[in-house]
This record gives C-alpha cells, structure tokens and sequence, in this order.
C-alpha cells in the first residue's frame, strides 16, 4: 500500500509538471499592497523569472522573482494556475516629518531616506481569460525588510490583484 501510494505520488507531480502558461512573456499592473507594474518570462515549462517595480512601505523597491507553476487541482474546469516562488528586492524610502512648534518660530522638515533591501515570497492563482491575452490573479507577496523597525521588518499581509497582457 506504501509503494502503490509514494508512485501515484510521483506520478501525480511529474503530470503536473507537463502543464504551463499558454505565453512566454507578460507585462501589467499589480493593484493593492505593494502595487506597481511587473514583467514576467517564462524560462521553460514551469519556471518564470519576474521583475517588479514597486511601491512598498513608504518608498519604491525593484523586486526580482524566480517562480514556478503548477496547474490549481481545485479549479480543474478553469484555466487557473498557482504560482510560487522567491526572491529579493531592492529600492530607497524617504520618511519625512514635519515640525511646526507654536512655541519655535522656525518650520522645518527632519525626514530621513533609507535603504531598503530585502526578500520576498510570492503566492499566486493566475486565471488566463479564454479567447483573450489577459491574466488576471490574486497574489500575496510577503516581505522580509532589513532596516526596518515595523514588526522586526516581517510584512506578511500584502495581498494584491493583478491585470497582465500576455505576448
């Protein structure tokens, strides 16, 4: 029962492995947390390199990608795939704070820029519309920030829609 179980195993992950994105290339917008724009390309079957500029925690970040896919089991009817995947991004923050004291005559702003480095995860159901070359998804991409002060630089909750035009 052992061996029959562990060879429908492999044989259900090397099935899944056959089917890919219907496009090698694929460039639009992601809306939500962390929204900018992103690029994907395909390097083969199941493997995607993605580069993302993005506005994330108070400044603009570049983040490159390498993500894998699978067909999603659960919508077998539909079109649907999940992306995974990781990587890192890099960018600058300026944080400003203004300081108006009505007991000091002088204005003036003490804001700050920062580096931003980090890595990233990335989550995805991707749904190609039939007769279309559009994707639309559902992502999560959480991040690891290293200068950051907010929640030890851990950002888990960046759920973002995306609309790409495939090519």
């Amino acid at each position: 029962m052992k061996r029959t179980f562990t060879l429908v195993l492999i044989a259900l992950l090397l099935a899944s492995d056959i089917y890919s994105q219907s496009y090698r290339q694929a460039a639009g917008l992601r809306l939500g947390a962390a929204g900018g724009f992103t690029y994907r390309r395909q390097f083969d079957a199941s493997i995607a390199g993605e580069v993302m500029l993005l506005s994330q925690n108070r400044g603009t970040v570049v983040a490159f990608l390498v993500e894998k896919q699978k067909p999603a089991i659960l919508f077998d009817d539909l079109n649907m795939n999940f992306i995974y995947g990781a990587g890192a991004h890099i960018g600058g923050a300026s944080t400003g704070g203004n300081h108006n004291d009505p007991y000091d005559s002088h204005y003036y702003n003490h804001g700050y820029n920062t580096m931003q480095l980090g890595f990233d995860g990335f989550a995805s159901f991707e749904y190609m519309v039939p007769r279309y070359p559009i994707a639309l998804s559902l992502e999560a991409k959480p991040y690891f920030e290293f200068f950051d002060d907010h929640s030890l630089g851990l950002h888990l909750f960046q759920f973002a829609f995306g609309v790409r035009y495939t090519f």
